[in-house]
């Protein structure tokens, strides 16, 4: 089964932008729909203050926020004119913008967004990727701040440890790649007992055709050896497991999801 059916976060943000044209790159691959989504919930003033600002500044900011979300979509029409008009639609939804990007994912295939700005100038209208990725049950595309969707190829780093959201990972880019995708499987630990856990993950690509081979490396520091393969590799895509441990321990103290997401320099694939 292909992609069908994309879901890019889109609040109009230059990490939205990244997403939005390596999403309308996989798009073009197999005539895929695709859907911007702009979720919001009140504007923090408003929300934080509202009992205690006059009507008047409300209904300013009210329009304010009105005006910007009217930008963003004539933004996404205008980086979508190229995308046939049939395939291509936009969403406003309001509530807690993590809470709806979720719920409307429910009817898709993936989810593209990009990683959170610092200091957003609409933080009601950014959603999170990690947050997403955990918590929908849905594929995550996590297209990094600048990334040139030109740039994509079709060779594919999974990231395989033998658990079940590397398992679903691995289903899941296969919908992405090309036929003629190359697939590193980089398993890390010592090399007979990676082989051997890599086995599973060889085997059912080769069954679906692509040209998979193994990557054995052994190493403490594993999410900086995932980046340095992906690296080496010259890769277009690294799918991975996303939280196998919960993630207020990945908040508290670090972790190999967190690690990827903040520093991968190419579109990352988390499923859960």
């Amino acid at each position: 089964m292909t992609i069908k059916n994309i879901l890019v976060s889109f609040n109009g943000g230059a990490p939205a932008i990244s997403a939005l044209q390596m999403a309308l790159k996989l798009a073009a691959r197999s005539e895929a729909h695709i859907t911007g989504v702009l979720a919001h919930g009140l504007p923090n003033m408003l929300y934080a203050y509202g009992g205690h600002v006059p009507q008047a500044a409300m209904d300013q900011l009210e329009e304010a926020d009105k005006q910007h979300r009217d930008e963003v979509r004539v933004k996404f029409m205008e980086m979508t004119s190229e995308h046939p008009a049939s395939r291509v639609h936009f969403q406003d939804i309001y509530g807690e913008a993590d809470e709806m990007l979720m719920s409307a994912a429910l009817g898709y295939d993936l989810v593209v967004m990009g990683q959170p700005e610092k200091s957003p100038n609409f933080p009601h209208m950014e959603a999170h990727a990690d947050v997403v990725a955990r918590n929908s049950g849905k594929p995550v595309l996590l297209v990094p701040l600048g990334y040139d969707a030109a740039s994509f190829n079709s060779h594919v780093l999974l990231a395989w440890d033998g658990k079940r959201a590397a398992s679903r990972a691995m289903s899941e880019v296969m919908k992405l790649m090309a036929h003629n995708a190359k697939v590193s499987v980089l398993c890390i630990g010592e090399p007979e007992a990676a082989a051997k856990k890599a086995q599973p993950a060889l085997l059912q690509l080769e069954r679906h055709g692509f040209k998979a081979k193994l990557v054995r490396k052994k190493a403490r520091k594993i999410a900086k050896t995932i980046l340095a393969t992906a690296k080496e590799q010259e890769v277009g895509i690294l799918a991975m497991g996303a939280y196998e441990h919960a993630k207020l321990a990945e908040d508290l103290f670090g972790g190999v999801t967190n690690t990827v997401l903040k520093k991968a320099k190419m579109p990352v694939l988390l499923s859960h």
